[in-house]
């Protein structure tokens, strides 16, 4: 037993974990700032950021009639035109498509206008009878939707012509937003919330959303879920088919506005006097409480730093993202409003403080390496040294950062570069229709030497490129389902490499990224969220409250049978509905709550111990261990390992250990063959790829045990043409077929054995003569070859 700490180290603990507690305590805040006088004397309706020339600016207009232009900082620029009508809502088309920033106007006379960024108005369309209420562009800016006080819905090119009238509803609606894919829209009137297909003969979904009236909605594009808020002074939020996700506490006031952030991770709610920051989980991050009035609109920008509120009193806000934090193994990493990344070591009881000039945009944490951009650079720290940074420029600023223990990537418009953690960029991958701002963590993973990624033109579809040269590898692997998260494995290479997928029924499978066909394994059901081992091929999965470790999932590909005896199960209610897997390193694995708590659970250290011996080939050690720690789960584990290897007789030990007789006398049978091929050969039947081991023999040119490979398999009528088609073993697969016939009573009623039958004479002694000739040449190639070696 260990000894008891002495006071004095007892207290410096305490004190590290009093430090360390009160480190992560401190979550993600905003930072507000806004005019001492505001310039719009009636309260601000509509507010939208655009990017004018390098910088970003905003527009705000209010119930004055007049528009104001604003620094990214908050400082006014100046006023920028004044209207004849009264301003609803306007949306910036998406400046990925267009070199010109396009303004849509939306106005209380019931028209909606198209204006230049010089403020020149290019078209003026009577779009609705009473006021335009809500409109948005389209993500992939080639269309415009419209949403009136006369109930009907319509869309609009960009040019201001009108395509269709999609809907006609009894009653006003007042919030409308596009789908990711452009191909449905989503609208509210009264309680209930539309889906609503843009192409005709598709089927419209409805559901109730809100006790009382639905007031704003939006879709994320990056996270493909939907928000709303209502006159019940809740916010929810749904998946794409209306299942409901979360649903917050009642606030004080009416939900009045909201918005995703770019990034999908966060979103921003507004109600009277109330700013709140929600992470994509429905949790809070922060509740601001200013004298503002009520929060009528809210835009991000397109960083997701900050978003901008138009205010009923008049001002407009600008709130800034501080204090974001993240974690990985003992170290923190903290980004405070003065621009200043305080990085702390629990472990070391170490701190260090990384000043930035420029704003920082993003920043990612994990495998000893912390990667912080802004919008001109990107900086690579090493844990070892934080002093020197690897500094490089940047074209545009990127929307994503994916590390693993080798390279990073980062994801801006122009592609996806991969980079070392040296600075030196290794490729950049590209191709026709890849829209880069749909991507995430989930739908993008990189590994040692594969990058893949879900195609977001199609989700269906995984494409896999090399990380050094940016070309594709392979065939795109096509899935059944809607994939909902991608991850390579980071272990291995080559043939070795996997994906492990989750799509949208929430079916975990297993592919090969380097395979020619789409063949998937399915691992478990109802899986909430799943994550890698970050130093073996462990994979762990949360599944209907419980934790699921799979010792070695790629079992899948060599037998099956074993894939339910590698699993080790957890009961962990604790997490409850909705809780996501943050992390998985060594035996830890960090678990996000729906509440937004993190929970810390610890799996069985033992195999991490086998993976060492596993890679080192050391069999006797691994078996060692086995034996130790007893456990059924480990042994049929290293049974699968010991395959994937072609260590027959580890396979043999850890096989009986978990009594699985007919697989022992397999393997026992496989090891009495004289050479490679044929043991090759039996190994790919006993992994159950029958085409594999045909191939081998047919390759080495073994036809006998080709021919008898069919027999066993009852393929006989491939047996006799194999047999036809070299001239040999005829009368061989004739004699099978008679006694098959004989055993079963049967009649032969196949025209090809029938007349072969009569053309050839079947005598079993000379059958059998031939076989053991045919043995007999095999054991002397065998025993010629090894003392040639």
């Amino acid at each position: 037993f260990p000894s008891r700490p002495a006071p004095r180290r007892r207290a410096r603990r305490a004190a590290r974990a009093a430090r360390s507690a009160a480190f992560r305590r401190g979550g993600m805040r905003l930072k507000l700032t806004r005019e001492d006088a505001p310039k719009h004397t009636s309260h601000v309706v509509a507010v939208g950021f655009y990017k004018a020339t390098k910088q970003y600016e905003l527009l705000s207009c209010g119930d004055d009639q007049v528009l104001w232009k604003w620094q990214v900082d908050g400082a006014p620029i100046s006023q920028w035109k004044t209207l004849d009508t009264f301003c609803t809502s306007m949306a910036w088309m998406p400046h990925t498509k267009s070199p010109d920033n396009v303004l849509a106007m939306g106005c209380a006379d019931g028209t909606m206008r198209l204006l230049s960024e010089t403020g020149r108005e290019e078209k003026k369309v009577d779009a609705h009878r009473g006021a335009v209420i809500a409109l948005r562009w389209s993500y992939d800016g080639t269309s415009l939707v419209t949403a009136g006080e006369d109930g009907s819905v319509k869309v609009y090119s960009k040019t201001g012509n009108l395509r269709s009238t999609l809907v006609q509803m009894p009653h006003a609606i007042y919030s409308v937003a596009w789908s990711p894919d452009c191909e449905h829209l989503l609208f509210t009137c009264g309680s209930k919330i539309h889906l609503k297909p843009t192409q005709a003969g598709q089927k419209q979904i409805e559901w109730k959303g809100h006790d009382g009236l639905v007031t704003q909605v939006d879709w994320s594009f990056v996270n493909n879920t939907i928000l709303s808020g209502g006159e019940d002074c809740k916010y929810k939020i749904w998946d794409s088919y209306g299942r409901l996700l979360f649903c917050s506490q009642p606030l004080d006031h009416v939900i009045t506005s909201l918005a995703w952030s770019p990034t999908g991770k966060i979103f921003a709610v507004g109600a009277f006097n109330v700013i709140k920051l929600c992470d994509r989980a429905g949790w809070s991050y922060c509740r601001e409480t200013q004298n503002t009035g009520s929060i009528f609109s809210i835009s991000w920008c397109s960083d997701g730093t900050q978003f901008a509120c138009g205010c009923g009193n008049g001002s407009v806000a600008f709130v800034s993202l501080v204090d974001r934090m993240f974690s990985w193994h003992n170290q923190d990493v903290k980004l405070d409003e003065n621009n200043t990344i305080t990085v702390h070591d629990i472990a070391n009881e170490t701190q260090e403080e990384l000043d930035f000039r420029d704003r920082v945009t993003d920043m990612s944490l994990g495998y000893g390496s912390l990667i912080v951009t802004t919008n001109n650079q990107c900086h690579i720290y090493q844990q070892s040294n934080w002093n020197t940074p690897h500094v490089e420029d940047l074209k545009e600023p990127p929307s994503l950062i994916v590390q693993c223990p080798y390279h990073f990537a980062l994801v801006d418009v122009n592609g996806i570069q991969i980079t070392s953690y040296e600075g030196r960029v290794l490729s950049t991958i590209k191709f026709p229709g890849l829209r880069t701002e749909f991507l995430n963590h989930s739908t993008l993973s990189v590994c040692r030497d594969t990058v893949c990624l879900v195609d977001p033109s199609q989700p269906k579809q995984v494409r896999v490129f090399d990380c050094f040269t940016g070309r594709p590898v392979g065939n795109v692997i096509q899935h059944k389902l809607d994939i909902v998260k991608i991850s390579l494995n980071q272990q291995g290479a080559g043939a070795d490499r996997t994906i492990a997928i989750l799509d949208k029924n929430k079916d975990l499978c297993l592919t090969k990224a380097m395979q020619s066909g789409d063949r998937f394994e399915k691992l478990g059901a109802m899986v909430d969220s799943f994550a890698w081992n970050d130093s073996t091929d462990m994979l762990i999965a949360l599944a209907d409250e419980r934790l699921q470790v799979y010792i070695y999932p790629s079992v899948c590909f060599l037998d099956k049978d074993l894939l339910p005896k590698t699993l080790q199960t957890k009961v962990c209610t604790d997490a409850g509905k909705y809780a996501q897997i943050l992390s998985f390193y060594g035996s830890r694995c960090i678990i996000r709550k729906a509440d937004g708590a993190d929970l810390a659970m610890v799996i069985t250290p033992y195999p991490q111990l086998m993976y060492q011996h596993f890679e080192k080939g050391q069999w006797e050690q691994a078996v060692r261990l086995c034996r130790y720690v007893k456990s059924p789960e480990l042994w049929a584990s290293l049974a699968a390992m010991a395959i994937h290897s072609r260590a027959l007789s580890t396979v043999e030990i850890a096989l009986a250990a978990i009594e699985e007789v007919d697989k022992v006398q397999f393997i026992g049978h496989i090891n009495k063959l004289p050479d490679e091929t044929l043991r090759s050969a039996e190994l790919a039947l006993f992994c159950k790829r029958p085409d594999e081991a045909l191939n081998i023999l047919l390759t080495n040119k073994r036809l006998y045990r080709a021919i008898k490979l069919h027999i066993r398999l009852h393929r006989w009528t491939d047996a006799l043409e194999l047999a036809l088609k070299h001239q040999t073993h005829v009368d061989t697969v004739l004699a099978y077929r008679q006694r098959h016939l004989e055993q079963m009573k049967h009649m032969e009623t196949n025209d090809s054995f029938k007349q072969w039958a009569q053309q050839v004479e079947v005598d079993w002694d000379t059958v059998k003569k031939k076989i053991a000739m045919e043995k007999e040449a095999e054991v002397v190639a065998a025993q010629g070859g090894h003392h040639a070696s």
